[in-house]
Formats: structure tokens, sequence, C-alpha cells
């Protein structure tokens, strides 16, 4: 709920007023967008519309790297920030750091919503609330402490923020604040198997056998309590469900997936502990919760990158 941290950060009735005198806003995800980045940027953007001001959103890919939620996407708002005219009002969501707008981090930022515990604060004015599950949770607040109604259209977009940063209401973070903002949902009509299939049943045929050789390639250290895949180039395969499935060893604490881009490797973390992953990424240019995170390691081989990883699990970690 909206609380008194919130409070010393902004006054929500100055952000109101901001957001209705501006008259070209715009709205930017954390590159290659989740489902509660772009829940949360549809969701601002339909709650915009209501204070009778205009947005438009910028969902930011790394041109290396291929959407996984395209089906979420509304045509014209994938952008690349070479194509972004200045705006005078800018709102990040569900972004941590102003270097996870990608090209767009060189844009002033105006407005941050954002739930990451590792969030740095980087706008004029930042509502954070840690205590979130989803930052479709944060906007949702705003809607009710601003006394506007849910539509159903916004219950589809926060009811996608939610199913997808709780995994499907399976996580530690699923808690009665997310079953409350669920309900409201279901109450206006959306309907969970649908968002369900969009989110999680759309692979196509070479996905599917990309993601079984990736899972077979699956590897455990520290005694098991580390299970590790590194993924080259030549798969493709969708981290969400590469990650939550190595993660399914019964004796894997942490599951750790790395993937091989042009100019760097990324790495994915998900905890099934109290050990915070967040922390853990921060080591490697990155950040996120405390059961999943992500960073970057450059200048290094797939397998360096891996080695990295494990050695900082070793000596660090376990």
């Amino acid at each position: 709920m909206y609380n008194e941290t919130m409070k010393r950060t902004v006054r929500l009735a100055d952000l109101a007023q901001k957001i209705k005198n501006a008259q070209n806003i715009l709205i930017l995800t954390h590159v290659d967008p989740d489902g509660d980045a772009l829940g949360s940027a549809y969701f601002l953007r339909e709650i915009i519309r209501k204070l009778q001001a205009k947005a438009r959103i910028a969902v930011l890919f790394d041109p290396q790297h291929k959407g996984e939620l395209n089906a979420f996407i509304k045509r014209g708002d994938a952008g690349r920030c070479g194509r972004l005219k200045h705006p005078d009002l800018v709102v990040s969501v569900d972004a941590s750091d102003s270097r996870r707008l990608y090209g767009a981090a060189g844009l002033p930022i105006d407005i941050c919503l954002d739930h990451h515990v590792s969030s740095r604060r980087f706008a004029e004015l930042n509502i954070i609330d840690p205590q979130a599950a989803s930052c479709t949770l944060v906007i949702y607040d705003l809607l009710q402490a601003w006394k506007l109604k849910l539509t159903k259209t916004m219950a589809e977009y926060l009811y996608l923020g939610l199913a997808s940063d709780t995994g499907n209401f399976a996580f530690a973070n699923t808690d009665a604040r997310v079953f409350g903002a669920a309900y409201a949902c279901a109450r206006l009509g959306v309907k969970p198997n649908a968002v369900y299939n969009k989110l999680n049943e759309q692979l196509t045929r070479r996905e599917i056998l990309d993601f079984a050789q990736a899972v077979s390639q699956t590897e455990s250290f520290c005694r098991r309590r580390l299970s590790v895949v590194a993924v080259p180039k030549t798969l493709r395969v969708d981290n969400r469900f590469l990650i939550d499935f190595i993660r399914r060893d019964k004796f894997a604490e942490v599951a750790v997936v790395l993937v091989a881009k042009k100019d760097y490797i990324k790495i994915s973390l998900r905890s099934k502990t109290a050990l915070d992953v967040a922390k853990v990424a921060a080591h490697f240019h990155g950040g996120g919760h405390r059961k999943a995170a992500a960073g970057k390691i450059f200048k290094a081989t797939l397998a360096e990158a891996k080695k990295q990883v494990v050695e900082y699990f070793r000596q660090q970690v376990f």
C-alpha cells in the first residue's frame, strides 16, 4: 500500500499535477521487458488517460535479443531510443537502474516507479516499494491513492504483472496483498488461464528443442547447492522457463543461467532459500530482488564467465 516511505519520496498530489501538466509523456520499460514491465507501462498509460493526459510507450530491446513477450506489445510501442522524440516528462517503470533503460539511459528521467530493493533511485521523483511483489502493484497503489476506478483493461495489465513476478503465484513474494489485487482483477473479468497461456505457452518447436538441449547441459556445483547452465548463441531459449526449470533440482539452492550476447554474458539468478542473489548480481554489474536478480560479465567467453560465477559462489557464498 501507499506508505510513509513513499510519502517521503514524493507527494502524490504533486505527481498527479505533474502528469496533467505534461503534453508529451514518455513511458520507458527496462530493456527486454518481462510481463511486469509491460503490464506496468500499459497500466500506467491507462491511468494517465484517466487524468486527461496523453502518453506513449517505448518498449526497449537490445538489438541482439528477441522479445519473448511480443504477444503483449501493441503495434508501434516497440522502440529504439534513437527514434524517441524529446518528451517533456519521462517515466520509467520496473527499472532499478538507469543503465537498464539501454539506449534511453541518456534521457533525464523525471519519475521512477519501481519495486526492486536494489533500486538506485535515479529519477527526479522516485516511488519505490520493495515490499510490492510487482511494479504493477505500486501503480495500483497510485490508482487507489488518486481515487480512480480500476477498469477491466487496467486489471488485465495489473494481473499480467502479478502473474509474471510471482511465478504465477508460486514464488515467496506471493502474499495477501497480491491475492487481494488478483481478486479485484478477477471480479472485473480477467481470465487467469488466458494470461497464463500468453505468458507461458507460446514456444515454437525450435524453442522447445533448444530448451531440451540447454537443460541437458545443466551442471551442479558446491555439493549440488548451485545449479548452472550456460547457453550459447546458437540456442534460442526463453530464460524464464529455463531458470525456473533447473531450480527444481531438489538439492539446488540457487539456479544460474548464463546467456552469450554479442558484447557480454548475461547472468540470471534465482534463489530458493534466504540467500540474497541481488547481492551476487551487484558484484556482476547488476541487481534485482533477493530471490531473483540478473547481472552481466564483460570481456569473457561463456566458459570463462561460468567459471567466474562458480568461483564467486564457492568463495563468497557456499
